[in-house]
């Protein structure tokens, strides 16, 4: 879970991950943050995104960016 809070601070610096419930209700990650951070996630972890999984609900914190990862054989559920 660091290594993903790394990534979103090199996106967005400055903004208490852990703490939000909800990255784009909260104002702490905006459309072109999820564009980054997609491109981001599929750079560092050697994983394709697809289209239809890029919405809000599977990047509103850190638990769903965990479990989308997890279904894309990232990190198994005991892990990270």
């Amino acid at each position: 879970m660091n290594e993903l809070i790394a990534i979103l601070n090199d996106i967005r610096p400055g903004q208490n991950f852990s703490k939000a419930d909800n990255f784009f209700e909260q104002g702490v990650l905006d459309s072109l943050d999820l564009t980054a951070l997609v491109a981001a996630l599929e750079s560092r972890y050697d994983v394709f995104i697809d289209v239809d999984e890029i919405t809000t609900d599977n990047f509103r914190n850190l638990s769903a960016i965990k479990t989308l990862l997890e279904r894309k054989g990232v990190w198994s559920s005991s892990a990270a």
